[in-house]
């Protein structure tokens, strides 16, 4: 909606509704914390890794006790350097770790020191994320807690069989990290704020949108139960979910079958 039509809406000056525009994000964030729905946290508990990588070895059989995707958010500032986040998803679609707003052009690996500190000290053992090859994995300090593909130079092993197998997780890996692309479009999508340059010296606009912008995509989540991620990965469903989709099918038959967007909700219209 433009400024102009919310003036005439409301009946105040311009001044006014720009004041209450700059001020209404930081009014919304503060009210977003104190909701369950918009937290961020991380699954330090066992049964929830349990429930993520349950979901995650479902649909990639070979992918074991992997909770979540991470990858790196690049987003357009108005100087050369490069303004990288680091979001990290869960199998339903929901952000468990967020860095924003971090400064300079820094390779992904340093950015996510924090992220490793919650891997190594606030995970269940044998739990691990999956990623690109950007971040590392294959060190004694995080024990293997990050999967990545294979890449250029890395050793393949000589066994047919370990071989194969190999070759199979590397494709699976390769296509579960599709899920933390998701996320990071689905972002990029609902707020269309972040396709415009951020202000280069205005950090603590670009802190308090970026957190506005992920806490909201929390609430979507949890609220709408509508996003691609958790559509792949909670593909079993309950009892109760499946009679009520029959039972509306039932119901509606006709109108199922003149509708042409029904197919896009799995049965639900």
């Amino acid at each position: 909606m433009a400024q102009y039509t919310l003036q005439q809406l409301f009946a105040i000056t311009a001044a006014v509704c720009t004041c209450n525009l700059q001020h209404a994000p930081f009014c919304l964030i503060s009210g977003l914390k104190d909701l369950n729905i918009g937290r961020i946290s991380w699954p330090s508990r066992e049964a929830t890794c349990e429930y993520y990588g349950s979901l995650i070895k479902q649909k990639y059989p070979l992918l074991e006790k992997c909770i979540g995707f991470i990858d790196g958010l690049n987003l357009p500032v108005n100087v050369a350097d490069n303004k990288d986040n680091i979001l990290t998803f869960a199998p339903d679609g929901t952000i468990i770790h967020a860095i924003l707003n971090v400064l300079g052009s820094w390779h992904n690996s340093t950015i996510a020191e924090r992220l490793y500190g919650k891997l190594m000290n606030k995970t269940p053992p044998g739990y691990q994320v999956i990623s690109d090859t950007a971040f590392q994995c294959c060190t004694d300090r995080l024990d293997y807690r990050i999967l990545a593909p294979m890449k250029r130079g890395d050793w393949l092993p000589e066994d047919p069989v370990d071989f194969a197998r190999l070759k199979v997780l590397n494709k699976q890996l390769v296509s579960a990290r599709q899920a933390a692309e998701w996320g990071m479009h689905a972002i990029q999508g609902l707020f269309s704020r972040l396709k415009l340059p951020l202000p280069p010296t205005d950090h603590e606009f670009r802190e308090e949108f970026l957190e506005l912008c992920v806490r909201l995509h929390q609430v979507r989540c949890w609220s709408v139960h509508i996003n691609q991620t958790q559509i792949v990965y909670q593909a079993v469903e309950d009892e109760h979910v499946i009679l009520g989709r029959l039972f509306h099918q039932m119901l509606f038959p006709d109108s199922q079958r003149r509708c042409w967007i029904s197919r896009y909700y799995h049965g639900w219209l």
